[in-house]
């Protein structure tokens, strides 16, 4: 029980704001509290080394299978240990909900505590600790909706494509979607958030979905075309962008808005756009994703009965077709 009595006493003797996972132990002669070896404390931080981890989280087991439930005290100091070792822990964080509906923590506290955990970029994809932190907002005011924002913009940089982070945040927004001034607000943040993670399609979503809660005029169509137009030639072959585009052609779909699909996919194909490139090797790539939007462009049209193929050069038509093996499929569609 070593481990995990020395690991209570950092926690009570001071106020940890961060942890961290270190690959490898540090000789106690080197640490300045060597009395919390093999922990490391730097101020309010304190290093988990990774090669005591298990034994860690077995200590902290056994100590909650001896200590009495009806001890509330000790049992929320060994849950509390237990969630901050491994967050993945349906037993830990259930009796911590326990406690908190017998008023044995507050909510403030609990709040605090997933923060805590959410520092190391490993548990920050834990679902568990995300459905905690929503079950404690359902039931419980007690967070800032910005704050609850920044959290996750935090999370989503430790660890890219984090679902459970996206869908949080997505979550808490739906629930005041009725600000629009904090869904506009959302929607300019995901923009530059693109901008700066372009290949990380999961932010691409996350920015969809925020455009679903939004009234789009046309003057917003326009404006959001020209920054995907924009970001499309600055950064080509990006997957990501270019599955945008597509969400986009359901959103807007109208005659002048297939044509100008179409005219942009030509001039990408001429290079029109080349000199405004920030990459120069992946422009084959660019030129086979613009072939591909075009052609499922051309099908979602012919789904829709229409007839905005035939005002669309020939020449173009052929490309398309080129890019499936079967030379007939834009024909059989509708």
């Amino acid at each position: 029980m070593q481990i995990y009595l020395t690991l209570a006493k950092i926690l009570k003797e001071n106020d940890v704001t961060e942890l961290g996972l270190l690959y490898d132990l540090i000789p106690q002669q080197e640490l300045s509290r060597k009395e919390y070896y093999p922990f490391v404390l730097v101020e309010s931080k304190l290093g988990i080394p990774i090669p005591v981890l298990s034994s860690a989280i077995k200590e902290a087991h056994e100590h909650y299978t001896k200590t009495s439930k009806q001890d509330y005290s000790k049992i929320e100091q060994v849950t509390r240990i237990m969630i901050l070792l491994k967050p993945d822990n349906y037993t830990a964080m259930n009796k911590r909900k326990e406690l908190m509906m017998s008023k044995h923590i507050r909510p403030d506290d609990e709040i605090r505590l997933l923060n805590l955990i959410f520092t190391i970029p490993k548990h920050s994809k834990s679902a568990v600790a995300w459905y905690h932190r929503q079950w404690i907002v359902t039931n419980y005011d007690c967070v800032q909706v910005q704050n609850e924002m920044k959290l996750c913009e935090m999370t989503c940089c430790f660890y890219k494509r984090n679902y459970y982070s996206w869908s949080y945040r997505f979550w808490i927004l739906s629930r005041h979607q009725q600000e629009h001034a904090l869904v506009e607000k959302e929607y300019s943040s995901m923009l530059s958030w693109c901008e700066l993670n372009i290949s990380d399609y999961s932010g691409f979503h996350y920015l969809e979905q925020i455009m679903n809660l939004m009234n789009w005029k046309l003057c917003l169509i326009d404006q959001h075309m020209k920054w995907l137009n924009n970001l499309t030639i600055k950064f080509p072959g990006h997957e990501s962008i270019w599955c945008h585009r597509r969400y986009c052609s359901n959103l807007y779909y109208t005659k002048d808005y297939c044509i100008s699909q179409h005219q942009f996919v030509w001039d990408i194909l001429n290079d029109k756009y080349i000199e405004q490139a920030l990459e120069m090797t992946r422009l084959d790539e660019q030129k086979q994703f613009a072939l591909k939007f075009g052609l499922w462009l051309s099908i979602l049209e012919k789904r829709r009965h229409d007839q905005y193929a035939s005002v669309i050069d020939s020449k173009l038509i052929c490309m398309y077709r080129k890019t499936t093996p079967d030379s007939t499929l834009l024909d059989r569609q509708g």
